[in-house]
């Protein structure tokens, strides 16, 4: 009886370890592994980064300044944009109430044209913006 005991206990003794190991073995060989593979380079056939539209001259700081006129030139594109959508919401809310009876044609009318002037005067103002910035 005392055998059979003994033989239990040093069976879990010794396969306890031996799990361990494994597990220890596994967590050092996957870190080592992870390590290894993102220090190599990622070989990939990725396209050059290109230039800004501008130009914005030779170095870092070129780029820098290319890059940013640029982004003011997207945000000038970003802000005619909300102007549309602005515009094109009041004529729709003003055709709307027009169907309802609340206002007539001419309010509509004078809606639509008066955006319209405005998204001229706001793509106009950008466009000399832009041409004086770049």
């Amino acid at each position: 009886m005392f055998m059979k005991w003994c033989f239990r206990f040093l069976k879990r003794v010794v396969f306890l370890p031996c799990t361990m190991l494994l597990r220890l073995w596994q967590a050092v060989f996957s870190l080592c592994l992870l390590l290894w593979m993102s220090m190599q380079s990622a070989l990939a056939d990725l396209p050059t980064m290109e230039p800004p539209s501008s130009g914005g001259g030779g170095g870092l700081f070129g780029q820098i300044k290319g890059y940013s006129q640029d982004g003011v030139v997207l945000g000038g594109l970003i802000i005619a944009a909300i102007g549309f959508i602005v515009v094109a919401n009041a004529a729709i809310s003003t055709f709307h109430e027009v169907q309802d009876g609340k206002k007539g044609w001419s309010q509509f009318g004078a809606i639509v044209v008066v955006g319209v002037i405005l998204l001229v005067a706001v793509i106009w103002l950008l466009t000399k913006s832009a041409s004086i910035i770049l």
